[in-house]
């Protein structure tokens, strides 16, 4: 049996800090020796650059520092790519069976228009990836939306329908699809009636563009409801746990609570909170400046805005701080300060570091 890792998927608003956190934490856990796989399902270009990976469909190693190497790897599909991508993972040893699917146009219109095809895609690399691979963790990087958390039921219901009869069925009518002069009839076997409601529905291209795909689906529904159930496994598991991460913005509150009520329809409850930008106090070196500065009218008017502005934050923080410690009564809490630099790779090395004294919180076994 694969072995199914430490799963934490963090899940937030955006401009929460959600996916630097997430970036961080696989730092963290990596920097402990074990093997961590950070998938982020909608990947930006500068945590791209801050992990030292590429945006493709392919698992990779990541080059953040010296202490991560051979132990962080990143997986951050392009969501243009989805389409495509899907079809080669499931048809993969099977060059014939994937020309004619990426061929067909309603297999090209029923997947563009499907929702949450990148993270149906993004959840059967990850299995793919795991089936392949031998990590300690995975860290999962969910979309900025109220509607994050949508994805964790989509593997069960998906192998369901792979596993039942439906598939299998319209795949075996595919078979039976005639051309007469007529252009395709539908299938032989079918009666008329039948054959009528469908035709007053779909011109008979369509439906033997339609039959074909359940017939080249039927080949690898074995192959889809696995790597469904396992990415059912690593999302509603005995291994599995929710971080939510919220920061001192107007809508945090908001988004957390309903997460952390969606999360309950799922039973599950989060297993920490991250509060971003929820500083508890003036850094050391600002006292330090603030001591340069006596006397100087200019400088000691610069240190006083900079110490207000951290007082303000530290309110803000212990505000959220409260609110949820009353909403979410018994979820720890991992408060982060405030972190600044235009270089993405060094705010993620602060925030690991920030975290590791937390790691038994945010990544219980």
């Amino acid at each position: 049996m694969t072995k199914v890792p430490v799963t934490i998927v963090c899940a937030g608003g955006g401009g929460v800090g959600k996916t630097t956190s997430s970036a961080a934490l696989a730092v963290a856990l990596a920097r402990t020796g074990a093997r961590t796989l950070i998938v982020t399902v909608d990947p930006a270009r500068r945590l791209a650059h801050a992990m030292g990976v590429e945006i493709t469909e392919v698992v990779q190693p990541a080059h953040v520092e010296p202490a991560v190497e051979g132990k962080l790897f990143a997986l951050m599909p392009e969501p243009r790519r989805s389409t495509p991508t899907f079809a080669r993972v499931l048809f993969e040893g099977r060059p014939d069976d994937l020309a004619r699917v990426m061929r067909n146009p309603v297999y090209a219109t029923m997947a563009d228009a499907a929702a949450g095809m990148h993270e149906i895609v993004s959840l059967i690399l990850v299995a793919k990836a795991v089936e392949e691979g031998d990590y300690d963790y995975l860290v999962i990087d969910t979309a900025p939306s109220r509607n994050a958390l949508d994805f964790v039921s989509y593997p069960g219901r998906l192998a369901v329908l792979f596993e039942g009869r439906a598939v299998t069925w319209l795949g075996s009518m595919a078979r039976n699809v005639a051309e007469d002069d007529r252009g395709p009839g539908l299938f032989a076997s079918v009666e008329k009636r039948v054959e009528s409601m469908f035709a007053r529905i779909l011109n008979p291209r369509v439906l033997k563009d339609l039959a074909q795909l359940f017939a080249d689906l039927a080949l690898v529904k074995d192959r889809f409801a696995r790597f469904a159930r396992m990415s059912e496994r690593m999302l509603l598991g005995e291994r599995t746990r929710y971080v939510l991460v919220a920061a001192p913005t107007g809508s945090a509150q908001a988004d957390v609570s309903f997460l952390a009520r969606k999360l309950s329809k799922l039973n599950h409850r989060p297993a920490a909170l991250v509060l971003n930008r929820s500083d508890q106090a003036e850094p050391g070196w600002l006292g330090t400046l603030g001591h340069a500065a006596s006397g100087e009218e200019a400088l000691d008017a610069a240190v006083a805005q900079v110490r207000l502005e951290y007082a303000t934050r530290k309110r803000a923080g212990d505000k959220l701080a409260a609110l949820f410690a009353r909403e979410l009564a018994g979820v720890p809490q991992v408060r982060m300060p405030t972190l600044e630099s235009p270089d993405p790779v060094e705010i993620v090395r602060a925030l690991a570091t920030l975290m590791e004294p937390h790691l038994s919180v945010l990544a219980r076994p």
